[in-house]
């Protein structure tokens, strides 16, 4: 309204409606039935309104996530803060859209906010944060309720002097392992709580046993796939490529097991065989782009100790060897389609530099209308896939455990809406350089890429969530694969610390005021190094049947995250 936003005070000087001071009585003829009465009344508290609460001093804020035993609410994103752990899990992992969870389904609806849980299980932590602990029960494995599967965290309770367990999550009754026993204190805890993470910390990780293997653990694999058609190789996105490759070999994970690959493309496929023994690489092209396939397979991908001089003089000499591709034949799809069967006997990540619209082969792109004489919906076309079989493509190469990772290096249109879906459902990344110009972008794909294949990760994933009782999940949102047969988890074919996901929430019946919920999130990965692991975090929060209590623990950092990804 006039003099402010709505919801503001009104500047210094201005009364409130109907001529009154704060905090003075109604006077003659402003009862409580009047209409300025009315007014003031439904006025907004602007202390209710919740916002976000930044830190303006210099100095690092010191974050408790429970304080006397008791949730609080965590501090915006945008603050340094260091987080101590104190038995739930820090924001920078899980992050409640209501930091005060309503009593009833009705209560949440009239809120108008949404209750959602913000899940970045690998994210970085502040060099001076809790370190998230590793535990090894040996053949014991993960200690989890057998009921509803929820792994060990500081609010189970013990009974029985220790004997038993009962669960958080489904309250049921659960007997402790012999080899995990321990006498309970007079508190009723057990007296090496705080000498075991998962009974003292909202995050840890535990080794996990045969049970959680369906498969031997897959070795890092990275192939590159390089456009080198006349497109890439005129603006200089070929030559850049391999450079920018040749730069980041020695920063791939994985140890003296890591295998790499080389693939490129133009008018056709162009596989390169760098195995140990050979004089010079061997190549073996693929002309027919319109029924893929990988030539031997297992002779193509090479360890990257034994290859690395033999690599690296490759990639030196590929801008060369294709200085004379003329015609503007792009088969970049079928080239894709081939390194995804390349790579379906073990699984691994692909890295794909596309500088034209894939335009031959199989799923070849058209340019679409873009002219202003088009119709509002027909221009909301263009947000999406134009060619369905490329989601087909992705789950079948996320089904493989296959993470495709694009970088579009185009002068021109490319159709991101039909490539994106490669990378959105298998767990990858998009770069995008618009137009790609060697001179100012090659330092940012050099950088992109490096931190794509150095930062911390996890191959072939699988993440839930899992709330108590009058709580569900209704669906997920984020950049993953998630299986017909199986709704209630998140495939991951590769997961890193820049990766976050929406638990959407639903209040299934009325919820104990006097009580807190609790949230899990727990990820089943392997560490570049081998290992299989689980990462479980655990977030307990109060529950209020007062809207303002509701409002005051409102986190604006995770209801937009939750807005943003509903677009």
């Amino acid at each position: 309204g006039p003099g402010g936003m709505p919801g503001q005070m009104p500047p210094g000087g201005m009364q409130p409606p109907g001529g009154m001071q704060p905090g003075m009585p109604p006077g003659p003829g402003m009862g409580m039935g009047g209409a300025p009465a009315r007014q003031q009344m439904a006025r907004i508290d602007p202390a209710q309104i919740p916002r976000p609460v930044v830190n303006q001093s210099q100095e690092v804020q010191v974050f408790e996530t429970r304080v006397n035993g008791c949730h609080i609410n965590p501090p915006s994103s945008s603050t340094r803060f260091v987080v101590r752990d104190r038995g739930s899990a820090s924001p920078r992992l899980l992050r409640a859209s209501l930091n005060t969870v309503p009593a009833t389904n009705d209560m949440l609806g009239n809120s108008g906010m949404q209750l959602a849980l913000a899940v970045q299980p690998l994210a970085l932590p502040d060099p001076d944060d809790d370190p998230v602990l590793v535990v090894d029960l040996a053949e014991l494995g993960p200690v989890r309720c057998g009921r509803c599967k929820a792994y060990m965290n500081p609010y189970m309770r013990w009974a029985d002097g220790g004997k038993t367990f009962v669960c958080n999550f489904c309250n049921a009754s659960n007997p402790c392992p012999d080899s995990y026993f321990n006498y309970l204190g007079p508190d009723g805890r057990r007296r090496d709580t705080y000498e075991r993470a998962e009974l003292s910390c909202g995050t840890y990780e535990v080794v996990a046993t045969k049970e959680y293997f369906a498969r031997p653990a897959m070795p890092v694999i990275h192939v590159f796939l390089i456009d080198v058609g006349h497109a890439a190789v005129a603006s200089g996105a070929a030559a850049a490529t391999c450079q920018c490759i040749e730069q980041v070999l020695d920063s791939l994970q994985g140890g003296d097991n890591t295998l790499v690959g080389l693939v490129t493309f133009d008018s056709s496929v162009h596989f390169y065989n760098v195995s140990k023994g050979q004089a010079q690489p061997q190549m073996l092209v693929m002309p027919d782009t319109q029924d893929v396939y990988a030539p031997m397979p297992s002779q193509l991908l090479a360890k990257l100790t034994e290859c690395r001089e033999q690599l690296a003089e490759l990639l030196a000499s590929i801008p060369t060897m294709f200085a004379a591709t003329a015609g503007p034949e792009c088969c970049a799809a079928a080239a894709i389609e081939a390194c995804v069967e390349l790579l379906k006997p073990t699984g691994g990540k692909l890295h794909a530099f596309v500088s034209s619209l894939p335009n031959s082969g199989m799923k070849a792109l058209k340019m679409r209308d873009s002219s202003s004489s088009m119709a509002e919906k027909e221009k909301q076309m263009g947000l999406l896939p134009q060619d369905l079989t490329y989601l087909t493509l992705a789950a079948q190469a996320a089904e493989y455990q296959i993470c495709i990772d694009l970088f579009l290096l185009a002068q021109s249109y490319v159709d991101v809406a039909t490539l994106a879906t490669l990378s959105h459902t298998t767990g990858g990344s998009m770069y995008h350089y618009l137009p790609f110009n060697p001179m100012m972008d090659q330092d940012q794909l050099l950088n992109d890429l490096k931190w794509n294949v150095s930062r911390p990760q996890g191959l072939e994933a699988i993440l839930r969530v899992r709330c108590s009782g009058g709580l569900d999940v209704e669906h997920y949102l984020g950049s993953f694969y998630k299986p017909p047969n199986s709704p209630t988890d998140v495939y991951l074919p590769a997961i890193d610390c820049d990766k976050a996901f929406i638990a959407k929430l639903n209040i299934t019946e009325k919820l104990n005021p006097s009580n807190e919920v609790y949230l899990q999130s727990a990820l089943l990965y392997t560490s570049p190094d081998g290992g299989r692991r689980v990462r479980i975090s655990t977030l307990a929060l109060p529950v209020s049947d007062q809207m303002g209590a509701v409002f005051k623990g409102a986190d604006l950092d995770s209801q937009l995250a939750n807005i943003t990804r509903q677009v």
